[in-house]
């Protein structure tokens, strides 16, 4: 029986089982998950038992924890467009207690994509995932160095396993504890790379990737690429600084926020689309930076 024709009840027990399947696979508590998601543990309990299921707001917030669509976790994927990016077949997780205030340095490796997220939580929670890469605990070793108002944190690829091949189909996603966050610095190599509700002091993105995402980031931005970039900033509340070097990148910013722009460096500029709201006043600002480079800058 598949999900467009099991019963109502059948398929709140598919749900169970899948999130049961879920928060086992990511070292989580029921209490630990209904913190996460702001619920009662007696909620997921529920969930896991298969009386009931979340509404939307609680679906979302379990999809993000996840990083799994809603679709997927609700099991409605079309099953012939083969397994979609997030359903993820094997994974490696590794919690670490951070007992203060931090710098947190990560340095990722060379992957398909890097994700940061700041949750409300007490443990740094490192998730290297794939659907095709099996022993990923093996191929990639998570190591921590502890230091006063620092933490290191290098995701390192074993010598088993390929850099094509990583970089085909290993994820990883970090979760910062957000209320020990003091500033960020994160180096990969990826094809794409995700900040997600992150609220802190600074974040400087050494990232080699052609595609950079910040959905929900509170903080002054330093994105270092010599590569050509499409950054994608759902929201904006700071400033986001591009440096380049003989390079062209792309950024968007929502229309309806006020952004001032700016332009330093040697051959450098910015062409400003018709749909980006300019203010020179403006506390969020776009900078460019760099030598032979330009910047478009469009609002969506």
């Amino acid at each position: 029986m598949d999900e467009q024709t099991a019963t109502p009840k059948a398929r709140t027990m598919e749900f169970s089982t899948r999130l049961k399947d879920l928060r086992a696979q990511s070292a989580l508590s029921q209490e630990q998950l209904a913190r996460l998601i702001g619920v009662s543990r007696q909620a997921v309990t529920k969930w896991e038992s298969g009386a009931g299921r979340p509404e939307l707001e609680s679906l979302v917030a379990l999809a993000d924890v996840f990083a799994v669509s809603v679709d997927a976790l609700l099991g409605v994927d079309d099953a012939h467009a083969g397994p979609a990016r997030g359903e993820y077949r094997y994974e490696s997780v590794t919690n670490y207690d951070v007992d203060g205030g931090k710098h947190f340095d990560i340095d990722c490796g060379s992957v398909y994509a890097c994700v940061i997220r700041g949750y409300d939580g007490e443990q740094l929670r490192v998730r290297v995932v794939s659907n095709t890469v099996a022993n990923l605990a093996r191929h990639f070793k998570v190591s921590v160095d502890d230091r006063p108002k620092r933490l290191d944190v290098q995701v390192r690829r074993g010598p088993g396993i390929s850099e094509t091949l990583a970089k085909d189909d290993v994820t990883v996603i970090i979760w910062v504890p957000q209320r020990y966050v003091t500033t960020v610095e994160c180096a990969a190599k990826a094809q794409e790379a995700h900040v997600r509700g992150l609220t802190c002091d600074g974040l400087e993105l050494d990232v080699r990737t052609p595609r950079l995402s910040l959905d929900d980031v509170h903080t002054h931005v330093e994105v270092n690429c010599n590569l050509d970039m499409e950054i994608d900033c759902a929201s904006i509340d700071g400033r986001v600084d591009v440096n380049q070097l003989s390079s062209t990148s792309r950024i968007t910013v929502p229309k309806d926020v006020p952004i001032a722009v700016l332009t330093h460096g040697l051959r450098t500029r910015t062409i400003v689309g018709a749909g980006v709201r300019q203010d020179e006043d403006s506390p969020n600002i776009v900078e460019l930076n760099g030598v032979a480079s330009e910047l478009i800058i469009e609002g969506r």
